[in-house]
């Protein structure tokens, strides 16, 4: 199966590397000095969790073109980057199937306005990380020797089948573990609903996972926002919580829930998850915040957290604030 990575970003990187050390037909597509970069030295990436250093040298393009061939597109660009990835890939008939992969909360009608229903699929990577002077620094597992976080795909009408688990056993037989959800779209409204709380607690602690766990009455409101999210949700009919674990949040009293997030703050995967992709993707978050108050705006519930969050968040990057993070400055996807 011919495979193409396109997004040459911290999760680009990663599921090139890991699917071209599989022996995968995996090219990657890249441009500018990125290109120039891994034309000269490869793709190099550090695990802040085991603190190794991964290299490899996959094929790369700097252009996709109208008459090339992929059995699979699996796109790692943020959507509010996307208008021009759609164009690129319309114009390509000889693609089978496409795997955007990435935060969204409004659904997929606007995918479907680019580009063949029947050729698309949605789904979330499982790790997080940045880029600085085009090494990746990523963070795939909470510990070293651990299990590493899977993916989450599907497709929009929930279906399951051979295309399906054809891609599932493309990126399990390369050590990437794999979900495969019947609701991706309820699975992304509700990651939407948890990690815009969280991305604006860190925005006003200076994107500092440690500073945001000292702060308790932060992390009580970044709780009261999630629980309000997850009403608007249901409200709207997405009745069942995915992943299921999201289910035990919702259920816990909110000091259980600050002792637990504390933890997850203080954790190497949070330092590196967190604070760096958040620190660089601040564009994508404030459109990810405007997509979901579009959701709220179809219900009659309150959302007094997700707002003063929202507004402090803003603040606080006109003011010039979150431009810190314990990793330095990186960029994301």
């Amino acid at each position: 199966m011919k495979l193409l990575v396109y997004g040459a970003g911290p999760t680009g990187y990663f599921y090139t590397h890991f699917l071209n050390e599989a022996g995968k037909d995996v090219t990657l597509l890249a441009r500018g000095k990125r290109l120039e970069f891994l034309k000269n030295n490869g793709l190099i990436l550090e695990d802040e969790i085991s603190g190794r250093t991964l290299r490899s040298r996959p094929k790369l393009i700097g252009a996709l073109g109208a008459n090339d061939e992929y059995d699979l597109v699996i796109v790692l660009v943020r959507k509010n980057k996307l208008e021009p990835v759609f164009a690129n890939l319309a114009k390509c008939n000889g693609i089978k199937r496409i795997l955007f992969m990435g935060n969204n909360a409004l659904g997929f009608s606007e995918y479907a306005r680019h580009l063949p229903e029947e050729k698309l699929l949605f789904g979330f990577p499982g790790l997080g990380g940045g880029i600085r002077d085009n090494v990746v620094h990523f963070a795939d597992r909470e510990r070293a020797g651990g299990k590493r976080r899977e993916i989450v795909v599907g497709q929009a009408d929930g279906s399951v089948g051979a295309k399906m688990e054809s891609i599932r056993k493309i990126f399990e037989s390369s050590q990437i573990p794999v979900c495969v959800s019947r609701n991706i779209d309820g699975w992304l409204k509700y990651h939407a609903a948890m990690i815009l709380p969280l991305a604006n607690g860190l925005y006003i602690h200076d994107c500092d996972t440690n500073k945001l766990a000292e702060d308790k009455e932060s992390l009580r409101v970044v709780i009261r926002a999630a629980k309000e999210g997850g009403r608007v949700l249901k409200a709207l009919g997405y009745s069942k919580r995915e992943p299921f674990q999201y289910n035990l949040f919702y259920w816990l009293p909110e000091f259980l829930n600050v002792q637990g997030l504390q933890r997850l703050l203080r954790s190497k995967f949070a330092e590196v998850a967190f604070s760096l992709h958040a620190l660089a993707a601040r564009d994508e978050f404030r459109e990810l915040a405007a997509d979901f108050d579009k959701l709220v705006q179809m219900t009659n519930i309150e959302t007094p957290s997700i707002n003063g969050l929202l507004k402090c968040g803003n603040r606080m990057g006109r003011q010039g604030g979150y431009v810190k993070s314990p990793l330095g400055t990186s960029e994301s996807h």
